[in-house]
């Protein structure tokens, strides 16, 4: 909850208050003095000085009045929605959230997204030992391509979220202290070929060389 004397402008809002106050009063008199100096010309050239004067100063005047409005219009209508004083503090002003409250929250641009459900991995068993249904394992999709986002070029088992490396290594660790047996990691690679990644990328490597280190048996593509 805001203090009440939140709700009071400091001396720099009332300072800047009175200095757009003096812009506008600026503005007046100059074009006060531009309408004067316009309604001169008009009798002089037009009017061959028979106009009225009260014409001449309603002229002057108008134009002050304008040329005000308009002055008020750039200095006070920013768009900030900060009211009379600029301090934020107005139900549109940024002091105020009770409409949104997620409002000076960004979204993050690098949440990953969900991969193309419609992209199948596949894998060439052969030459590979047979894994049974019931035996300890974990499904590693290594993306490549258009599929990759930022430093996440990982898919576990059936989620259609990439991971990174560090969640990877923390998501297998796990599954390896809860598995009832030997823990199985089978390396996967997208079919389409624009999504696919050299299988001697360090991104591969790397997690092939981390597993093994940790005693799990990598299932690797066979080769033909």
């Amino acid at each position: 909850m805001h203090s009440p004397l939140a709700a009071f402008p400091g001396s720099e809002q009332i300072a800047a208050f009175a200095v757009k106050c003096l812009a506008v009063a600026g503005g007046f008199l100059a074009g006060y003095v531009i309408g004067g100096m316009g309604a001169w010309a008009l009798d002089k050239w037009a009017f061959a000085k028979k106009s009225p004067d009260v014409l001449k100063k309603t002229i002057s005047f108008l134009c002050g009045v304008a040329l005000a409005l308009l002055i008020a219009f750039i200095v006070f209508g920013d768009g900030s929605g900060s009211g009379w004083l600029g301090g934020g503090g107005g139900p549109d002003g940024p002091g105020n959230n009770s409409n949104n409250p997620d409002s000076g929250q960004k979204p993050d641009s690098n949440a990953p997204k969900p991969v193309d459900p419609n992209v199948q991995p596949k894998i060439d068993m052969q030459k590979t030992p047979e894994l049974h249904a019931d035996d300890p394992k974990v499904r590693i999709t290594f993306l490549g391509g258009d599929a990759v986002q930022g430093d996440r070029f990982y898919l576990i088992d059936d989620d259609a979220i990439p991971k990174s490396f560090v969640e990877l290594k923390a998501l297998v660790q796990k599954r390896k202290e809860t598995a009832s047996g030997p823990l199985t990691l089978i390396v996967l690679y997208p079919t389409d070929p624009k999504q696919r990644i050299d299988p001697s990328s360090i991104n591969v490597t790397q997690v092939t060389s981390w597993a093994e280190g940790l005693g799990i048996d990598v299932l690797k593509r066979g080769k033909k």
